[in-house]
């Protein structure tokens, strides 16, 4: 075979490689998420994301910032409510709530909030029995701050795309935990919440 031919070949190849690539598909998920998502969370959060199969993520950002769920105006919901005196009140009718609103008040450093709405009473009395109480807790959430709010953060994102999963547990509690490859990124890898009083209380983050 002559170098032309050799040479002639090579390019066809080549263009057939680059064509093949450009007809390559891949999938693209749209997704809707709360905007409280991006005012709760510690850091920049992304609006497309590619996973390792090629799946391209792109999320939208919907609705008020202190609203979950498809509401009529006058049925709102609010997780989280300043009054004009600056008293703040949390709620949580869903287990999204519960981690939305921890993760505001990490990044307000609002552990006494934490402490007086958003913390179950059994945990509170996990801490009495260990002769500890509200000081103890707000230490352990300074001194991991961050990494907390990274545990929630992702936690929330992962179950759209399969990171993150929701378990009912039985008992009024509710788990959620991390997918095993990418578990190890994280100091913090479970969150449990459980129902108390009528609405939702944060049980443990591990």
């Amino acid at each position: 075979m002559s170098r032309r031919s050799v040479t002639a070949r090579l390019v066809v190849l080549v263009s057939v490689a680059f064509t093949l690539a450009a007809c390559q598909t891949y999938r693209v998920e749209y997704h809707r998420r709360p905007a409280f998502y991006k005012t709760a969370a510690v850091g920049q959060l992304e609006d497309r994301v590619t996973l390792e199969d090629g799946t391209v993520l792109v999320y939208t950002t919907r609705g008020d910032s202190q609203v979950y769920g498809d509401r009529a105006p006058g049925e709102r919901f609010q997780i989280r409510e300043e009054l004009d005196d600056g008293t703040i009140i949390l709620r949580a009718m869903l287990p999204q709530h519960v981690l939305a609103n921890t993760m505001t008040c990490l990044r307000n450093q609002e552990y006494e909030l934490i402490w007086d709405q958003l913390l179950s009473k059994r945990t509170k009395h996990s801490y009495e029995l260990h002769d500890q109480g509200y000081d103890q807790f707000a230490a352990f959430f300074e001194a991991n701050r961050f990494e907390l709010g990274a545990t929630l953060t992702r936690m929330m994102l992962g179950l759209s795309r399969g990171e993150s999963y929701m378990v009912n547990m039985g008992g009024g509690v509710i788990l959620y935990r991390f997918h095993p490859r990418i578990a190890s990124e994280f100091d913090f890898k479970t969150v449990k919440v459980v129902a108390e009083g009528g609405g939702l209380k944060l049980l443990i983050i591990e």
